[in-house]
C-alpha cells in the first residue's frame, strides 16, 4: 500500500479539487461584482488540482522503481488531527469572530503545528499572521470587492 499511497493521495486531491470547483461554479454572484464569492474557491481548486496531479503522476512513476525502507521521519497522526479539528474550528468561528480574529488564529496555530518545536519562534510567527491576514483582507476587499465576514470587529 505504502508503494501507492503517493498516487492514493494525488488522485483523492483531484476528486476533492473538483468537487470544490463544481460547488464554488454554484455560488451566486451579486449584481454589479466582477468576481463574486466562488472565485477565491475556484482559483484554490484549480491551484490543488494541478499539485495533486502531479503528486499523483509522481507516485505513479515512483511505484515502479518502489523499494520498501524503514521510515525517516516519526507518524505524526496526532499532528493530523489536529490540524484537521483547527480546519472545521475556523470553519465554524469565521462568521461570528469575523476573517481577521479567525485567519490570524488559525495562521498562527498552523505555523506552530508545522514548525518542529525547537525552531518555534513566537515573534516571527505574530509578524507573519498579521501581515499576510492584513494583506490578504486588503487584496480582497479593496482590489477584489470581496465582502468578508467582519464578525465581532
Amino acid at each position: 500500500m505504502k508503494k501507492y499511497s503517493d498516487m492514493i493521495c494525488g488522485f483523492a486531491g483531484m476528486v476533492v479539487a473538483l468537487v470544490i470547483f463544481v460547488l464554488s461554479i454554484q455560488i451566486s454572484m451579486k449584481e454589479g461584482d466582477m468576481i463574486g464569492a466562488g472565485f477565491l474557491p475556484q482559483i484554490v481548486s484549480v491551484i490543488v488540482f494541478g499539485f495533486s496531479a502531479v503528486l499523483a503522476g509522481r507516485g505513479w512513476k515512483l511505484s515502479k522503481v518502489y523499494t520498501e525502507k524503514t521510515a525517516a521521519y516519526p507518524s505524526n497522526s496526532n499532528g493530523v488531527l489536529l490540524m484537521i479539528a483547527v480546519c472545521f474550528l475556523y470553519a465554524v468561528l469565521l462568521k461570528p469572530l469575523g476573517f481577521i480574529i479567525t485567519s490570524a488564529g488559525f495562521l498562527f496555530i498552523s505555523l506552530c503545528l508545522m514548525t518542529k518545536k525547537e525552531k518555534i519562534n513566537y515573534i516571527k510567527f505574530i509578524i507573519i499572521t498579521i501581515v499576510a491576514v492584513l494583506a490578504i483582507y486588503l487584496v480582497f476587499t479593496e482590489l477584489f470587492g470581496i465582502r468578508l465576514p467582519h464578525g465581532i470587529l
